[in-house]
């Protein structure tokens, strides 16, 4: 009895020490600034296009095409 209950807390111990390592770490949340692209011309029909453009030319972390009214057009993200 005594060598089953070692086991248990040694299993038990061993699911704690996983636990604690396993736990997610917590990471500020970055904020995005929005902004036109200033090279981007016409109607964004094509969100990898835009990136790419975005990240390239403009050195902007992200694009995509948004709707704005009256069209599509590619937005660049830079951290704020």
């Amino acid at each position: 009895m005594a060598k089953f209950s070692t086991i248990i807390t040694f299993i038990f111990a061993a699911l704690v020490l996983f636990a604690v390592f396993e736990a997610p770490t917590m990471v500020e949340a970055q904020k995005w600034c929005e902004k036109p692209s200033g090279t981007w011309s016409g109607i964004c029909g094509s969100n990898d296009a835009c990136k790419n453009q975005c990240i390239t030319l403009e050195g902007a972390q992200h694009g995509s095409c948004n709707y704005v009214f009256p069209a599509h057009m590619c937005y660049c993200y830079y951290p704020c």
